[in-house]
């Protein structure tokens, strides 16, 4: 069963009654301040649970004020009609650039923004627990360990045959995978998808191989 509601009834006394122009300054400060000790905490965990090479304190910073800024905006929309529905024309013509290279960083910044808009309707105790069981959620699913992921193998050379190759990865048990070929009269490639333990001492024997100019092994890391 849906709920239809007509133009008359949104602009109606009853509906308008809904927005409270009169926010006390005590209820800002105690909105703010609660939006304020969970953007402290949403900060900590971001940075204890971050595992990138490159971390960035800035990025940091900005995710977690975003909840100040949302419960600030909420207030507002909650304020006044006027403001309300100004702020959903303005808000749906904004458009983020920066471009988020991990989706950890995506839960932490919906994770804000939630905060915001939890505690400026001042349902505090969503933000609380909320902020409880995700923190407990991201310790639990670390525990599991990650699955290796599997190496890139480049070899330049010139004059060397596949099969000398594939010979010594077998010989060392490597589990390989041919991924790109590239031939040239002057230098050809290959790529492997190569899965590994801890000996890689098959890469000196290759670089042996009579014709072989490089070779690089490379982890696929995506973490940075």
């Amino acid at each position: 069963m849906f709920l239809k509601v007509t133009f008359d009834e949104i602009f109606s006394d009853n509906f308008l009654s809904n927005f409270s122009s009169d926010i006390s300054i005590i209820t800002v400060i105690i909105t703010l301040m609660y939006a304020f000790l969970l953007s402290l905490f949403v900060f900590f965990i971001y940075k204890l649970t971050s595992k990138s090479v490159i971390y960035s304190k800035k990025f940091n910073i900005s995710m977690s004020l975003m909840s100040i800024v949302t419960a600030a905006i909420i207030l507002s929309m909650q304020a006044n009609i006027t403001i309300s529905l100004g702020m959903v024309g303005a808000l749906s013509i904004v458009r983020f650039r920066t471009a988020i290279k991990e989706p950890r960083d995506l839960l932490f910044l919906f994770w804000s923004i939630s905060n915001g808009i939890v505690i400026g309707a001042g349902i505090y105790s969503i933000a609380f627990v909320l902020a409880i069981v995700l923190s407990l959620a991201m310790i639990f699913f670390d525990i599991f360990p990650e699955r290796k992921k599997p190496y890139l193998l480049v070899i330049y050379f010139k004059n060397v045959k596949i099969k000398d190759i594939e010979i010594i990865l077998g010989s060392y048990g490597v589990k390989y995978k041919l991924k790109s070929q590239n031939l040239s009269t002057k230098e050809s490639s290959y790529i492997y998808e190569i899965k590994i333990k801890n000996n890689k001492d098959f890469v000196n024997d290759i670089m042996k191989l009579k014709g072989v100019n490089e070779v690089n092994l490379m982890n696929q890391d995506d973490s940075n």
